[in-house]
């Protein structure tokens, strides 16, 4: 399998992912100017996605996290959010990281220490980790 990491545009993203993102109920916006994307890439598809959003100057909210079923299971994840990490650090200084979290994403969360701020009655998780 030949896999790399790629950014990705916004109405990509929402045209390969947004029925499987509502299904597990990440929410994702038909319109979004402020979302930027890395996904990964087998040869001609994308299998997976994480996206990111400025929310202030030191503030960074993680968004969209997911890879299709068939990949998972095989770092894929974890390569994204590693990617991730790096890009959002490249040429900011960053304080703060939050996000909404599903029942599947946040072990991953919680195990890169992330605090769990809130937890909503329709089990989504809001998450945050002070740096």
């Amino acid at each position: 399998m030949n896999l790399k990491i790629c950014r990705l545009e916004h109405s990509f993203v929402y045209l390969a992912f947004a029925k499987h993102l509502r299904k597990e109920r990440v929410a994702i916006k038909k319109d979004d100017i402020k979302t930027q994307y890395i996904g990964y890439k087998d040869v001609s598809n994308i299998v997976g996605v994480v996206g990111f959003q400025e929310l202030a100057e030191n503030h960074i909210r993680f968004k969209t996290d997911y890879v299709y079923k068939k990949y998972r299971g095989k770092k894929i994840y974890s390569t994204l959010w590693k990617a991730r990490m790096s890009l959002i650090f490249m040429n900011k200084k960053i304080e703060k990281i939050s996000a909404f979290c599903t029942k599947m994403s946040l072990p991953k969360y919680l195990k890169e220490g992330f605090i769990v701020q809130k937890i909503n009655t329709n089990g989504i998780t809001y998450v945050t980790k002070q740096l």
